[in-house]
């Protein structure tokens, strides 16, 4: 009996041991894989980060965005280092590891290149390869991350499934000493006890560590969601036509974007001395909205640079935000800047001071604003242009060649009429050979205007070429054709042009005149039409209205080049 309580004692001490021992290499195991999976989310979250602040610097160019990727970028490397010293034990892990190292690198090559294009090659090559970044259907670098977690909570499964199965071997020997000796029992049973203790207090442990990584993983999915509306926005106001498709955009996505926040988006005028509200968001958004204010009395748009900064408590409460009322609440005003031109200001009011992350996001939607709001300006002025002529600001000829069968159908469709007065002054070389070509582009240019201020909304007052200028009038019939054409001949020969110091002679102008249908329905023949009643008020002795109703078949053609 001795030798076999001796047994029985000495096998339940070994059994105790040998399961401890695993039991405490399990949780040893399990907590590892706890740390491995923290730092696979770790690495992902830098990544991400490293990308934001890359993608921020290809649209905006500004150095905090690329201080931050390279100190982002570090840490990425930093993690990747760690991660391969934690899964050492591991083979199938450390080569995912080098295939996520080959992959991240992969990634930071597409980061630098944008960082080396924006440098090199300016915001527009930076600006193709984010959208080329954010266009990428899959993400290697998530795909193996997702997949190293996936074999680490297999092997946190296994492990706890071996923590389990030598807590049952515990309770086994213990049964087994209490059929030999009753110390043996209570030894068991105090040594369970003590074992039970210590797995709680191990599984304590795991549980507030999963407590402390579901903000992480909650952190990332936001962030994830927020480059995701941020890269949305981009690409819908990269395909905006004009500024009024472009603020409908920026309506629907600045809310959801910065949803805890009240805000106003002002832009300035063509003559920069008003800034006025196109739309507004939020509780405090209506009173944002009514401000209409000059360039200095916001502190953003003074300094070019976001107010108040982030550790600038002291800093002055902008003037517009005292005038509206919003000085109780935190507030931020972020001019939009884009190539040294400051386009107007982002005003943001919150219930709560605005954190690090609110201020990153919302200075990144305002860069993103301020790009494309110069891409509209600079389309829309190329489109000027390309339909103006630069001395007069009338429409050109090309203009009115590509809009006047728009205009002949418009015409047909409402039953109405459609007439064309062609204008020339008169001996206008004669008037550049004695007063010089600059007083000649005077006098052009003051004719132009006189012509478009003699003009309804709906008409096309266009410079033909030279000293040759057209009028098409819509909706008007030959009787008003012709009395709209005196009455502009009459007011240019009592035109009064300044030149220098002096006033220039006032002009005549000679007018031709014809009408949709009686003198043709296509816009080569109302035209041709028009410039031979105009050749008519030439021989009738200048400064004279000529319609096509009086022309007859001329005995001499019209020579090539018309009389001056």
């Amino acid at each position: 009996m001795a030798v076999l309580a001796m047994v029985l004692i000495l096998t339940l001490a070994g059994a105790v041991l040998v399961t401890g021992r695993l039991y405490r290499n399990a949780h040893r195991w399990t907590l590892h894989t706890y740390q491995v999976r923290e730092q696979i989310l770790q690495l992902v979250d830098h990544l991400q980060l490293s990308e934001m602040e890359a993608r921020s610097y290809g649209l905006t160019g500004r150095d905090i965005a690329f201080q931050r990727y390279w100190h982002d970028i570090e840490l990425v490397e930093h993690d990747a280092d760690n991660l391969a010293e934690q899964v050492a034990d591991n083979p199938e892990q450390v080569a995912a590891v080098k295939q996520l190292q080959i992959a991240v690198n992969a990634r930071r090559v597409q980061f630098e290149e944008i960082l080396a294009d924006y440098r090199a090659h300016g915001a527009e090559a930076a600006h193709a390869k984010v959208i080329a970044l954010v266009s990428q259907a899959n993400d290697p670098v998530r795909d193996l991350a997702t997949g190293m977690l996936e074999r680490e909570a297999t092997l946190l499964k296994q492990r706890e499934s071996a923590s389990i199965r030598n807590g049952r071997n515990v309770a086994v020997a213990a049964a087994v000493a209490f059929a030999g000796c009753l110390g043996l029992l209570l030894a068991a049973l105090i040594n369970s006890g003590l074992e039970r203790r210590r797995r709680h207090r191990g599984e304590f442990e795991l549980e507030r560590n999963a407590l402390h990584l579901q903000p992480a993983l909650r952190d990332a999915s936001e962030a994830s969601e927020t480059l995701r509306r941020l890269a949305r926005l981009a690409e819908l106001l990269q395909n905006c036509r004009d500024l009024d498709e472009a603020i409908n955009v920026i309506e629907r996505a600045l809310p959801p974007l910065l949803p805890e926040m009240s805000g106003a988006l002002s832009l300035i005028n063509a003559s920069r001395n008003i800034v006025e509200a196109r739309m507004h968001w939020g509780t405090r958004g209506p009173e944002l909205g009514d401000a209409v204010l000059a360039p200095d009395d916001c502190w953003a748009l003074r300094r070019s640079q976001p107010h108040p900064g982030s550790s600038d408590h002291a800093a002055p409460v902008c003037p517009h935000l005292i005038h509206t009322g919003v000085i109780a609440d935190p507030s931020l005003c972020l001019p939009l800047n884009s190539q040294g031109q400051v386009l107007g200001v982002l005003s943001l009011s919150a219930p709560e001071p605005l954190t690090a992350e609110m201020r990153r996001v919302a200075s990144t939607a305002a860069d993103q604003l301020a790009l494309a709001l110069a891409n509209l300006q600079l389309q829309a002025s190329l489109r000027t242009q390309s339909i103006r002529d630069p001395l007069t600001n009338l429409f050109n000829r090309r203009y009115l060649e590509a809009s006047m069968p728009r205009e002949l159908l418009r015409a047909e469709r409402r039953k109405g009429g459609l007439s064309v007065l062609m204008f020339d002054l008169d001996h206008f070389k004669r008037y550049n050979d004695t007063q010089g070509h600059d007083a000649g582009d005077v006098l052009l240019g003051a004719f132009g205007a006189l012509l478009a201020q003699s003009c309804r909304g709906e008409d096309m007052p266009c410079r033909f070429g030279g000293e040759e200028f057209t009028l098409v009038l819509t909706d008007a019939d030959h009787a008003r054709a012709l009395e709209r054409a005196e009455a502009i001949r009459k007011a240019a020969s009592e035109l009064a042009v300044h030149y220098r110091t002096g006033t220039l002679p006032p002009p005549t102008v000679s007018v031709g005149v014809s009408t949709c249908p009686e003198h043709g329905s296509t816009p080569e023949a109302l035209l041709r039409m028009a410039d031979q009643a105009l050749y008519r008020a030439k021989q009738l002795g200048r400064n004279k209205v000529a319609s096509a109703n009086d022309l007859v078949q001329p005995a001499h053609p019209r020579p090539a080049t018309p009389l001056a």
